[in-house]
Formats: structure tokens, sequence, C-alpha cells
């Protein structure tokens, strides 16, 4: 079995107004073809069906589409414009208690080995419009087919936070989940960073002592996330920092005037 748990921390850096935000999570990591059977089989974690945690298939990517691995190979597939093969595996929050908040969610496909990725995925879900927006970026780069690192540079397309505006470029850093994970997500304006993100992760076994221990440390996750992001938002407000509407909002304003 090669899905797992991952623990470890996020840390927000602003420059203006100054702010910076770290707090504590894990995140499972699971193979779709294999996160029925890893679930079931531990009592307080169920596969589509209430439990302290478990894994709903309307929390992800097109909930339209029954079957996610097929959702999310057609959404790579689109935007590679060539089949996505191989297993898929998943980094994200299940739901907690009953509820379910996944600032961003990522999606592997791997080699038939499940040794390399190919295609990342990264899900977005922003706040407070709850909208989804996915984005696939291929894996490997030019000088070496089996990288451990990928990197990807490209203009913001989603309107994430009221706190940052559009004319953003983004410079994404992902490392290939092993002993652990690590994503850097660097943004910047007029070619001077402003904002980073970062994601720093361990490995751990999925085993009832480690999911026990993830109950026991974290056992209200998703809900306390949600709500660092509505009071973080609150600081913001009272540091000085610039509101940007969404721009769909904004262009209904402009017609109507």
């Amino acid at each position: 079995m090669k899905s797992c748990l991952y623990f470890g921390e996020v840390r927000h850096h602003r420059k203006s107004p100054k702010h910076d935000l770290k707090y504590k999570l894990f995140m499972p990591h699971l193979f779709l073809d294999e996160i029925k059977e890893t679930l079931n089989k531990h009592l307080l974690w169920s596969y589509d069906r209430s439990n302290l945690y478990c894994f709903k298939r309307s929390d992800y990517h097109k909930p339209k589409v029954e079957s996610l691995e097929k959702a999310v190979r057609s959404t790579m597939t689109e935007q590679m414009g060539q089949p996505v093969l191989g297993p898929i595996s998943v980094l994200t929050h299940l739901r907690t208690f009953g509820y379910c908040f996944n600032p961003v969610t990522f999606y592997y496909a791997w080699d038939a080995d499940r040794v390399q990725p190919t295609v990342l995925m990264a899900e977005i879900t922003n706040t407070p419009w709850h909208e989804r927006y996915a984005k696939a970026l291929p894996w490997t780069d030019s000088e070496n087919s089996n990288s451990q690192i990928t990197r990807h540079k490209f203009r913001k397309e989603f309107h994430v936070s009221p706190f940052i505006d559009m004319a953003v470029d983004y410079d994404w850093k992902f490392h290939r989940p092993e002993k652990k994970v690590k994503v850097d997500m660097i943004l910047r304006k007029a070619d001077e960073v402003f904002f980073s993100a970062h994601l720093n992760l361990r490995r751990k076994p999925i085993t009832s002592l480690n999911l026990a221990w993830s109950l026991l440390r974290f056992p209200f996750l998703t809900l306390r996330i949600s709500g660092g992001i509505y009071l973080n938002a609150l600081i913001l407000r009272l540091k000085g920092c610039s509101f940007y509407a969404h721009p769909k909002h904004a262009q209904s304003v402009k017609e109507d005037e």
C-alpha cells in the first residue's frame, strides 16, 4: 500500500502589511484505488459514510462525476492535451466531524510503479465564495524526466483571496511526495515578492496508532482551518490591507453603471 499520512505545518508570509501565520496540520495522501479499503478498515474512519473522519465524494473535484479518479483524469487529460495514464493519488483534508474545507487539494498522476509523478493538479477553493479552480501541470522538466522537483511560473488566473488582486505572477515549486512533502508558492507583483506560502510535511504510515494520534492532535482540523482564514482576514483589515472585490462582481457593477 502506497497511501500514507503526512504531518507538518503551513506558513504564510506577507510583506505589506507585514503579517505571518503558521499552523500545524496533517494531510492524508491516498491513492484513489486504495482509498475505500484504507479507510473502511479503521473504526473511526470511513469511505462515503458518516464518521469522525470520512471521505465524501461530494467534497472533491467535479462532484457530479461519480468516480473521482475519472473526473481528475479527465481534467488532467484535457489540460495536458494528451491522455494521462497511471494511478492517481490525492493529498487533502477529509471531512472532519461532518465538515470539510480544503483551501487547496493536490492530485498526482503516477507512473505504473507509483514512484514518479507525471502530472500534478492543484485544486484551489477560494474564500468566502467557495468556488473551485483546478490547474494541471506536467511534472517532468526539459532536463530530467525523473525529477524530484517540478517548478512552474504563470500569471494568476483565479481570484483566490479578497486581499490579493489579479495582477500577480505565481512561482510554484513542488517536491515529489516521499519521506517529506514540500510545496512553495511565491507571489510577485511587478517582479517583487510580496507573499509566500509554504507547506512542509513528514510521512508516517497509516496505522491505528497514527490515525488515533491524528484524531487526538487535530480533532476539529477543517473547522479550525476555515475559522483561521476568517480570523486572519479580520486581522489584515485591521492592519489596513487593501480589499479587492471578486472580478465578476466588479464587472457586474460596471455593467450596471
